[in-house]
């Protein structure tokens, strides 16, 4: 969480990182990779998604296109249990993590295809 979007985040609800971090902790990081992780901030919640185990500037794709489709369909039945919309940053997976958007895009609209999703440019 120490940069983009996760960064931002975790300055603004300062409960999102010890809960992420608790939630780590229990995980061997490959175990990890599919999961979502519900927090409530204030009045919102917001989802830590696993679907990359590294990040880096190199041309290396670390977005595990499997993991990330299954956070997200993860998320979708949270979401639909607890009545909230859904709201996913632009390009998720795609900066540092180097997935393909047009690949990332399809995902979400499969997962997606019967919930809204919100996608934002930040």
């Amino acid at each position: 969480m120490g940069s983009g979007i996760a960064k931002i985040l975790r300055d603004r609800y300062p409960n999102l990182y010890p809960e992420y971090k608790k939630y780590c902790d229990q995980h061997t990081p490959e175990d990890l990779l599919g999961h979502c992780q519900l927090v409530q901030t204030g009045a919102k919640y917001t989802a830590n998604l696993f679907g990359q185990l590294n990040y880096g500037r190199s041309k290396t794709r670390y977005t595990d296109y499997a993991a990330l489709e299954k956070a997200l369909a993860t998320l979708k039945t949270e979401a639909k249990a607890k009545g909230l919309s859904v709201a996913l940053p632009y390009n998720i997976g795609c900066g540092l993590a180097n997935g393909e958007w047009s690949v990332v895009e399809r995902i979400i609209g499969t997962v997606f295809e019967d919930y809204e999703v919100t996608l934002y440019k930040i």
